[in-house]
This record gives structure tokens, C-alpha cells and sequence, in this order.
């Protein structure tokens, strides 16, 4: 159970769903989350969150956070600096509360390896 002063120190933002580029209407979960937060444990709080209150909702499986207009949250928009929720909502100039984020299934990067046979090619 988190003190007083822990409580204090979080604030509540709103995640939802969305695949393949469409948001899932009734998806969306209050988060508390820390304003130090970064992408990775955002990410993480929203699957458990999610999780929690829809049963179809895998945690384990590939997620990726994205901003409503569907782009993976890895750096602030429009910059090179690493996200954290404070200086988003620096940016964004919105109250915690009015923040929104989006949980989408990922993409598994799959590599694959192309060998070219160079024996009987005509030049």
C-alpha cells in the first residue's frame, strides 16, 4: 500500500487500445503513474492496467505506446529528447488528467536473410 506522501507524488493519466490504427471505444483505463515516468514503464503500467480490467487483454504479448495520432512514443513529438511524462506535459500544456495514450499490438521485426547464389548469373 503506498503512504500519503506516495499518492501525492502520482498522477493520473488515460490509456486506452488501439489496433490498426483505430482506437477501441470503451478501452480506456486511469493510470497513476509517477511524472518522471519514462516510455518503458508507461508502457508497462498501462498493459497491467489494461489487463486488469479486460479479460481478453494479454499483458505478456508484443505492446507498443503510442500518442493518439497513432506514432510510438519513443522521443518527445518533433524532437531528439527521450519522452517522460513531465516535459510531455510541458510540451502538450494539458493537465495530467487530460492526457491521453494509446496501447497498440507491435510488430515483431523479423530479419530475413536473402542468400544470393552468384554461380550461374550472367553478367
Amino acid at each position: 500500500m503506498l503512504t500519503k506522501k506516495e499518492k501525492l507524488l502520482l498522477f493520473q493519466i488515460q490509456v486506452g487500445q488501439m489496433e490498426g490504427g483505430r482506437i477501441i471505444r470503451g478501452s480506456r483505463q486511469i493510470v497513476a503513474i509517477a511524472k518522471t515516468a519514462d516510455a518503458a514503464a508507461l508502457l508497462s503500467a498501462a498493459c497491467c492496467r489494461l489487463a486488469s480490467f479486460n479479460k481478453n487483454f494479454n499483458a505478456n504479448d508484443n505492446w507498443t505506446l503510442k500518442y493518439p495520432d497513432g506514432s510510438e512514443v519513443i522521443n518527445l513529438p518533433g524532437t531528439i529528447e527521450s519522452f517522460t511524462l513531465i516535459r510531455y506535459r510541458e510540451e502538450l500544456m494539458k493537465d495530467y488528467q487530460k492526457i491521453v495514450f494509446y496501447v497498440s499490438p507491435g510488430t515483431l521485426l523479423l530479419t530475413a536473410h536473402v542468400t544470393i547464389a552468384t554461380e550461374g548469373l550472367i553478367n
